[in-house]
């Protein structure tokens, strides 16, 4: 089965196992020295263990602050022998599952911080490109002689790596970092030897592959990851023409192999992004080279990977996210489980964590991704009964842990479908992948002998004498929160709740559609209304839309919605809800949001909008619907503490939040209970 995914491949002098290959990520699992922790090393070792034949740790930085090298709190170094010795472990952690190890070797350049780098001027091949001017943080211009220490540190990193025992590494030429500034003539103004032509653009790049020669042997695998092209609204930027120019001109000198991103805002997938949209740019690239290549491709299923290696769209597999949401995805693929692959969402609850609230990296679906090094022991084995009162996210990974030590769980929900409220989220428009994993889900609670399911099934205080009957070893409370609905604002009776317009129980077309609160949850009411044929205007008090969303997934949402006429009004809040319009009015109140600095940490120059209007606002509106949040639901709680010795509660009747937050909380209340 899958016999292409599972056939061996060849990178330089790096032989794989298979054709899956873990794309680098920064997980932010360093600690303060830089040197790899346990933590980073068995979260890598998960995804060998799982079968993944080629492992590249990502992000590792080269040198230190005084040039800026520095991206990241958390972020892992290559700069010393302390350094080396720490990624030897890694190397022989991955070695033991018969995978491969690259190390990605990192400079952020301009796109770094000084708070990372002790207050240090961050560096760029130009200090601040005419083209750029309000966009981008001024930065130090280096210098011939900063270029060659910058080659030396990457040389030198690399070295360390090849002696810690890895098989190659992959210089960062992508992502708009330091290496990609000096090839992008958008960014890289210089009139010197790495500046101006093709080949002094690419200067700085080819003589750290003659550097890192010198220092490796031959089977040394060395390559870069890059873009298939910039797409970042400049005139004159690098298109996919002059990408294939640049990379031949790589491959001539050397680069065993690429891996290949792109510069837009689709760089990092959303769930609104098909699968296999980047194929004929990979194709051609594959077509004119004579080496590897590989790439992100919104790749999910095994079938859509053997599909794409059948299709000759790339060499490898490349698989990132997916990997993180099930590290076993490379064996049960070639065990014939598909079915039975974690999907990843694309949600990019991983990427927000080490980006927007610099946290180290997590996942939506997956509760020990990050905390591998916690659960290596297995689960404590349990008996008896378990309640379990709510089978939406939360409710079922609690369900699901308890099985798996052993207990007998009785699931209950007053809807008649698994899930919970995952069964709105699919709504909007083109979240096929939210179906993957009610899928998911649902055949994992049906199929596992030790969950007994009970839907239509709402838990009152009169059933608890039943439950006590059952003399269970312990209740879960994961019933989900209630809609905020803040009474103090009149005609607030008049609103339509977007639970409503996402089941479908209220529909319209060819109205003007006020929508209250631009979460999530709003965001893709606003979809579903627009979609629809509706006009909508989001009103939010904050100055951003979408505060605990992914930056990319926030703009895709906003294209679909502004490119269906839709308007959107931050720092505005509600004052009242008329027949036929709202009265808004300006808010101006503190936020201290990670979103709000998640912006500025991931694109460096985005200004929140604000409001234009100065007064109160009258809007003439057919509908509003309101999106205003969860507010927890505990309503039951209390009783339960009285009836029974062991009772948690978690998900939103506890703490609203994301997916991810309702797993993980779960994951962690009841593995050892």
């Amino acid at each position: 089965m899958y016999e292409r995914i599972f056939s061996r491949g060849k990178i330089g002098g790096c032989e794989l196992k298979n054709r899956v290959i873990l794309s680098p990520m920064e997980e932010t699992l360093g600690q303060a020295s830089g040197e790899i922790t346990p933590r980073a090393v068995e979260y890598y070792t998960a995804k060998a263990k799982g079968g993944c034949g080629l492992i590249i740790a990502g992000y590792i930085s080269v040198m230190d602050s005084k040039l800026s090298g520095i991206g990241k709190s958390g972020q892992i170094h290559l700069w010393n022998l302390n350094d080396r010795r720490a990624m030897s472990v890694l190397a022989e952690r991955v070695h033991q599952y018969g995978a491969k190890l690259f190390c990605q070797l990192h400079h952020p350049g301009r796109r770094g911080s000084s708070k990372y780098n002790d207050g240090n001027m961050i560096v760029s091949a130009t200090a601040m490109p005419s083209k750029m001017h309000g966009r981008t943080e001024l930065a130090h211009e280096l210098t011939v002689e900063e270029i060659h220490e910058i080659e030396d540190a990457f040389a030198n990193a690399a070295e360390h790596a090849y002696w810690a025992g890895a098989d190659g590494v992959e210089l960062h030429v992508g992502h708009f970092y330091l290496l990609h500034q000096f090839i992008c003539p958008i960014r890289n103004e210089r009139t010197d030897e790495y500046g101006g032509s093709m080949e002094n653009r690419c200067r700085i790049v080819t003589e750290i592959v003659d550097k890192i020669r010198e220092r490796t042997p031959d089977s040394f695998a060395v390559t870069l990851r890059i873009h298939l092209f910039d797409e970042d609204g400049y005139e004159g930027e690098l298109s996919i023409d002059d990408m294939l120019e640049i990379t031949k001109y790589f491959e001539a000198h050397g680069v065993d192999a690429f891996n290949f991103s792109v510069g837009s805002a689709n760089r990092t997938g959303s769930p609104d992004i098909p699968t296999g949209w980047r194929n004929e740019y990979l194709k051609r690239f594959k077509r004119e080279l004579h080496v590897p290549i590989y790439g992100n491709n919104e790749t999910r299923t095994p079938e859509e990977a053997e599909q794409m290696l059948a299709d000759g769209v790339f060499d490898f597999v490349l698989l990132g996210r997916a990997q993180n949401a099930d590290p076993a995805w490379a064996n049960k693929a070639r065990a014939g489980l598909a079915e039975d692959i974690r999907p990843c969402i694309s949600c990019n609850y991983c990427v927000y964590r080490v980006n927007a609230e610099d946290k180290q990296i997590r996942c939506a679906v997956n509760p020990t991704l990050g905390r591998e090094i916690d659960n290596l022991m297995p689960l404590q084995h349990g008996e008896g009964t378990v309640i379990v009162i709510g089978a939406g996210p939360a409710g079922i990974q609690a369900a699901l842990t308890l099985a798996e030590r052993g207990f007998s769980i009785q699931l209950y929900d007053k809807r008649s479908e698994l899930c919970g409220s995952l069964n709105l989220a699919n709504k909007a428009p083109n979240k096929y992948r939210m179906d993957r994993l009610i899928a998911y889900y649902t055949r994992q609670v049906q199929k596992n002998p030790n969950i007994e399911v009970h839907l239509n099934t709402e838990v009152t205080s009169a059933m608890l004498s039943e439950f006590e009957s059952m003399n269970p070893y312990a209740v879960v409370l994961a019933c989900g929160g209630l809609p905020i609905v803040p009474s103090k604002i009149p005609g607030i009776e008049k609103g339509i709740a977007s639970f409503d317009v996402l089941n479908g129980k209220v529909k319209m077309t060819g109205k003007t559609v006020a929508v209250i609160g631009g979460g999530m949850t709003g965001l893709e009411t606003a979809e579903r209304l627009a979609d629809d044929g509706n006009k909508v205007i989001i009103v939010e008090m904050k100055p951003m839309l979408g505060d605990g969303i992914f930056v990319y997934n926030v703009n895709m949402t906003k294209k679909f919605l502004s490119d269906r006429g839709a308007e959107f009004k931050t720092c505005t809040a509600l004052r009242e809800i008329r027949d036929g319009s709202i009265i808004t009015e300006p808010y101006h109140g503190k936020f201290i949001s990670a979103g709000i600095q998640g912006l500025r940490n991931i694109s460096g120059y985005i200004d929140l909008k604000t409001t234009e209007d100065e007064g109160p606002a009258e809007i003439p509106v057919d509908a509003v619907v309101l999106s205003l949040g969860i507010r927890p639901e505990l309503g039951l709680l209390d009783e339960l503490e009285r009836r029974f010795d062991r009772v948690v509660h978690v998900g939103d009747c506890t703490e609203p939040g994301r997916i991810g937050d309702a797993t993980g909380a779960a994951y962690q209340a009841v593995k050892e209970l």
